[in-house]
């Protein structure tokens, strides 16, 4: 039997240079165009997708750029991925529904629906326990950023290639992202919203 020596080395930028050049791996580094995303528009570059014989997978960036909230649901999970280099870039919020969609869809044909309902929450970067999470299927939830000049807040998730995206209609319903939030508020509302009214939600915890 032959053996073998092999002594390890720290991975550094060359190493992995040499292993993205031999095709082996590819760092998350965001193309150019999420990077770019105009302002009022979502850029997606698909990184990869995986052969639907070994189960349909995809890795996407995403260029984020919009001050709209349009909630919407997935029919199964998907994972977020937020990892960010020491690029400067405009704030992530993660606008998401505290009940699944079907409780939300009866609070809006009610006019029982309260900011409280719904957080706006300033997504972190490169935190081990907050960076990385699953968002389960059912869950309204959308993102937003701040409008003006200024490059895009840029994000990756990892899905189902075939998942789709159900918009969440909110009736008579608006929702107005107030970041930053006002001083001396707190997060969402105590008292409900009459129909064709907004529904002012705060960005922070």
């Amino acid at each position: 039997m032959k053996e073998l020596l092999l002594n390890v080395r720290p991975v550094t930028e060359e190493v992995m240079s040499v292993l993205e050049e031999r095709g082996l791996l590819r760092r998350f580094s965001p193309d150019q165009r999420a990077l770019r995303a105009p302002e009022g528009e979502v850029v997606v570059d698909r990184v990869y997708t995986t052969d639907p014989r070994f189960g349909a997978h995809m890795l996407i960036c995403v260029g984020f750029n919009r001050s709209a909230v349009s909630l919407a649901v997935h029919s199964d999970k998907e994972e977020f991925l937020l990892v960010n280099e020491g690029r400067e870039q405009k704030p992530l919020i993660l606008v998401i529904s505290l009940v699944p969609d079907q409780e939300l869809r009866r609070l809006v044909s009610t006019g029982r629906l309260t900011a409280g309902d719904i957080w706006a929450l300033e997504l972190k970067f490169n935190d081990p326990r907050l960076s990385f999470f699953t968002m389960n299927g059912f869950t309204p939830h959308c993102e937003w950023t701040v409008p003006g000049p200024g490059p895009a807040a840029v994000f990756y998730v990892t899905e189902p290639a075939g998942l789709d995206m159900q918009p969440v209609d909110l009736g008579d319903y608006t929702i107005r992202v107030l970041y930053p939030p006002p001083e001396g508020t707190s997060s969402g509302g105590a008292l409900g919203v009459p129909p064709g009214q907004k529904i002012a939600m705060r960005s922070k915890l």
